[in-house]
């Protein structure tokens, strides 16, 4: 249920803010219109709101919900910005409640979120799941507050592995996803480490939802994704090491694909160690089912002798549930103009620069005339495609962007590589179209949004060139996305698609919203924000209104929700 009415006048501090280029006919007519922004309303301030806002019903009622890193849950009433209700997180006194990670509904009604609690010094002290009904707009007593643990051995069966609270973070979307033998099915929280603090991995926890509301015990599998104690120095950064992690903490989260009689998750993970022969999964997308058992199904005698600074292409093209990054045939090797990856494989050139494959979540594509193919963008610059049904199978390689930095014009966080996002998929003529938002922390390179075709060619998919916006040959492709922006969301007015973004603005300014015309890449309206911005978040589209968050700095700053409403309008001087 949408609701898109505006029945309320909007409170708003903001003047009315429109921006545009000309962007279609409306109705059928010939006379020009324009697509132009303007402010809706923006909230109070409230705890910083990392988590993407979500639309939720609860009491007939349809709301817009925001978690808050000050443990709160926010919702908002979308005609006018109201808070309608809000739910508190459990927390013990003295200390706060985090909620990053987007929660997830099981039902039209019920809430998975997860939070971690965090002490004055902001140690994390332990990591708990809650379900939250939306009718009764609290706890629900149902579902016992869980506090999750685990332990795993390590690949050798000689040593365990601990999950440790301190040195984990929620910060990617929850799954859900349901099977025909339960009545709400499983839950999915991962966790990486802010900072890549040693000993880090990526860990999974299967939450069995049934489980849980009729005996109080919902931990039914765990993925651990590098089974090893040996990392490094406790408490220290291991960012640049090729040392356990593969951390899974991409915003937009590991990603359901449901089949005919089950589902599948793909987990994208971060930086560290990959080695297949023991069992260790860094920097790869991973193929897993209810249960959490993985077989990376590779060729044993491929992958035998492995080198986990530049595996055998043998090996890594034989595996059919594991992705791991690698160049085209003949491709040349990656070297930034900072000189940073020079005399390096690949996968060096990652962990010099911290450019760990999990930031980015993969979007999976049908191919008119063509195989399933997965798509993945990439903090080293480029996009990726490999087959759905046999990840092994790599058909192209696509460099979008530069890598950041230059002589004299130096890259002041090289760690962030280009692209932190999760694919937008739509189409053109027929053509799959997948566009990816990038940015650069340079003042050399263009960044910003690129669309790419998926087209068939000698037989097999392959990705083409289709836009950027800003268009990377003018100076506001320099000027635009110097920090990480939204993700992608799109919008249709009037019959005419648009992708939006969020181009994050610098501390204490204001970012900008952009609709961009899918059948072209013309930026067809520019509108600012009240507030920055906040980087990785979906913006959220009911109807022609668009609701976005902003913080205040990190947390424990503030910030707000504020909405823009997108319409088309005749042009000036008609």
């Amino acid at each position: 249920m949408t609701r898109t009415s505006h029945r309320r006048a909007p409170r708003t501090p903001l003047a009315a803010l429109s921006l545009a280029l000309v962007a279609s006919s409306c109705g059928g007519s010939d006379r020009p219109t324009e697509l132009r922004g303007s402010s809706a309303f923006v909230t109070d301030e409230f705890g910083c709101p990392m988590a993407s806002p979500m639309l939720i019903t609860s009491q007939g009622e349809t709301h817009v919900l925001v978690p808050g890193t000050d443990g709160f849950l926010r919702a908002f009433d979308p005609d006018d910005g109201a808070l309608s209700f809000s739910v508190e997180m459990p927390v013990a006194e003295g200390h706060v409640t985090d909620v990053t990670a987007p929660p997830v509904l099981f039902d039209d009604s019920h809430l998975v979120v997860a939070l971690q609690h965090i002490s004055p010094t902001f140690r994390r002290l332990d990591h708990q799941v809650v379900v939250v009904d939306l009718e009764t707009r609290a706890l629900d007593p149902a579902f016992p507050t869980l506090t999750l643990s685990a332990s795993k051995p390590d690949y050798t069966g000689t040593a365990t592995v601990d999950f440790l609270p301190p040195n984990a973070f929620s910060r990617s979307e929850l799954v859900h996803a349901n099977t025909p033998d339960t009545t709400r099915g499983f839950a999915y929280v991962s966790y990486g480490n802010t900072q890549d603090i040693q000993p880090w991995h990526g860990w999974m926890f299967e939450l069995d939802l049934d489980a849980w509301a009729s005996a109080g015990v919902a931990n039914s599998a765990v993925l651990l994704t590098t089974p090893d104690v040996r990392c490094g120095t406790p408490g220290m950064s291991g960012s640049r090491d090729m040392l356990c992690g593969g951390g899974i903490w991409a915003p937009s989260g590991p990603i359901l694909h449901e089949t005919a009689s089950a589902y599948e998750i793909y987990v994208p993970t971060g930086n560290g160690l990959l080695d297949i022969s023991n069992g260790q999964y860094a920097n790869t997308v991973m193929r897993v089912t209810q249960g959490l058992d993985f077989d990376p199904g590779c060729d044993p005698v491929a992958c035998a002798s492995f080198d986990t600074a530049d595996p055998a292409r043998e090996c890594l093209d034989s595996c059919s549930n594991l992705f791991a990054p690698r160049l085209m045939p003949g491709e040349a090797p990656v070297r930034p103009e900072s000189g940073a990856c020079d005399d390096m494989t690949l996968l060096e050139c990652y962990a010099a620069l911290d450019w760990d494959l999990g930031a980015n979540s993969p979007a999976r594509v049908s191919v008119p005339g063509g195989p399933d193919v997965m798509v993945l963008p990439a903090k080293d610059g480029a996009v990726y495609l490999f087959d759905a049904a046999h990840f092994g199978t790599m058909y192209d390689r696509e460099t979008v962007v530069a890598p950041c930095g230059a002589p004299g014009d130096l890259c002041v966080n090289d760690w962030a590589g280009m692209m932190v996002t999760e694919p937008l998929v739509t189409s053109v003529d027929g053509d799959p179209v997948v566009v990816v938002a990038s940015f650069m922390f340079d003042h050399t390179h263009p960044a910003g949004l690129i669309a790419l075709r998926i087209v068939m060619q000698d037989g097999a998919p392959t990705l083409e060139p289709f836009w950027t916006a800003p268009d990377f040959a003018t100076g506001e492709a320099l000027d635009r996305f110097r920090r990480h922006p939204s993700r992608a969301s799109l919008l249709t007015i009037a019959g005419e698609p648009y992708v939006l973004v969020v181009d994050v603005g610098p501390p204490g300014g204001r970012g900008t919203l952009l609709a961009v015309r899918v059948r072209d890449g013309v930026i067809a309206a520019r509108a600012a924000l009240a507030g920055e911005g906040v980087r990785y978040i979906e913006p959220l589209v009911i109807g022609s209104r668009v609701f976005l968050n902003s913080c205040n700095g990190n947390p424990p700053a503030s910030g707000h929700l504020e909405a823009i409403d997108l319409a088309l309008e005749d042009a000036p001087g008609l």
